[in-house]
């Protein structure tokens, strides 16, 4: 059996760094070698102005990962009857627990050995890193999408493939009218079975797949992509 990225984060790498993680900082509360209060919030200078008692910290730490660690498992397990949503979902998951992992991680390892949390300093690089992902997430999301029919119809945003996927499994295609009411917001959208790319109001298309699944994709040239896209299916 193959083994993806994908699977190996999720049935390796998530689980073992929480574990690990969460082990490290029960054995540095337990061993007091956290300062008592301990840091829990930072402000943009990365100086600490929020606090909590050392022997409350894992009430802070074990939500914080095990909460986007277990919506991932929970959303794959239920989620089987939309295996292409449920492979977006999980991977905006994974995302979200990494950043707080990074967070958790570099919050707590700043402290470690000290006498007051107030000499601690969360590390610069990180707030900076954690400021610009946000702008460049909606600048990526926003971006106006490029499909491509071949054996695979593939997305791409900002000529970054984000979706490819067997041009077998799609049962039919019609052109829509798309705007940010159908979908509950623009950029990338996920609503009932549909995936959606649609970052301005405007025509597009919707590809209706085997799964009961669509994948909805906003496009300036949306009547010729129907007619290659038909053609493809032989229709």
């Amino acid at each position: 059996m193959q083994l993806s990225f994908s699977r190996i984060n999720r049935i390796l790498l998530t689980p073992a760094s929480a574990i690990v993680f969460l082990g490290w900082v029960y054995f540095l509360v337990s061993s007091a070698a956290l300062p008592d209060p301990v840091a829990i919030h930072l402000g943009l200078s990365g100086q600490a102005d929020g606090f909590i008692s050392r022997d409350s910290y894992l009430l802070v730490v074990v939500p914080a990962i095990l909460i986007p660690w277990m919506l991932q498992v929970l959303f794959y397990l239920l989620q089987k009857n939309v295996p292409l949503i449920r492979k977006f979902i999980t991977a905006v998951l994974s995302i979200i627990y990494w950043m707080l992992f990074a967070i958790m991680f570099s919050a707590t390892a700043s402290q470690v050995g000290l006498f007051d949390a107030l000499q601690s300093n969360f590390p610069f690089f990180l707030i900076a890193i954690l400021l610009i992902l946000i702008p460049i997430s909606l600048w990526f999301s926003l971006a106006f999408p490029s499909i491509e029919l071949g054996n695979q119809l593939v997305v791409r945003l900002r000529g970054i493939k984000v979706l490819s996927i067997p041009m077998k499994s799609v049962i039919s295609v019609k052109t829509a009218s798309m705007s940010s009411w159908n979908y509950g917001g623009l950029g990338i959208r996920v609503s009932g079975k549909t995936l959606a790319f649609i970052p301005s109001k405007g025509e597009g298309v919707v590809f209706s797949l085997k799964t009961g699944e669509k994948i909805a994709v906003r496009s300036k040239q949306a009547s010729e992509v129907l007619t290659l896209a038909l053609a493809k299916l032989g229709g």
